[in-house]
């Protein structure tokens, strides 16, 4: 009996040390110091236009920047109050989605041009303040523009912003 538990014994240091292996160096997170060329730019989107033409385009005073990531925002002042800025730049999308979406949530579209790309404007019902455009970009850029109150018009501010990022970027 004693024989036997000290040959499974045996056995069993046998086939474990048969299975290891020695690895040397320094351990490192997986993907750590790999540079993935696809994402090298993944932060940059939210500088398609320059603060201060993004200003310029909804008619604030000034715009500060308080989110980027996959959406950038913005918020800014003027004469026409406050006034919210949203871009979004989606490399996998389509406009037809967009547009399919849109019609979902019951947003009055209208099909347009804008610097000679496909594009659609879109608008909440009831909601004269707000106002995005939807281009094909290398899948879909949109910009989306909101007063909280005043009397501009929304849709301009936005077409002006997707002309900008179109033109900067063709």
């Amino acid at each position: 009996m004693k024989r036997t538990i000290r040959l499974a014994a045996a056995a069993t240091i046998l086939l474990i040390s048969g299975c290891s292996t020695t690895v040397s160096g320094t351990p490192t997170a997986v993907g750590a110091g790999d540079t993935n060329t696809d994402f090298d730019k993944l932060l940059q989107e939210c500088v398609a236009v320059p603060d201060d033409k993004i200003a310029e385009s909804v008619q604030a005073d000034v715009v500060d920047q308080y989110f980027f990531g996959a959406v950038c925002m913005w918020t800014g002042t003027g004469a026409s109050g406050i006034v919210d800025v949203t871009f979004a730049w989606f490399e996998n999308n389509s406009l037809g989605r967009e547009r399919t979406l849109s019609d979902k949530l019951d947003y009055q579209v209208e099909p347009i041009t804008v610097a000679g790309t496909s594009a659609f404007l879109s608008r909440r019902p009831g909601d004269p303040y707000s106002c995005g455009i939807t281009a094909s970009y290398s899948g879909t850029v949109t910009w989306w523009v909101q007063y909280r109150g005043g009397n501009v018009d929304p849709c301009a501010g936005a077409t002006t912003l997707a002309e900008l990022t179109l033109q900067r970027n063709q």
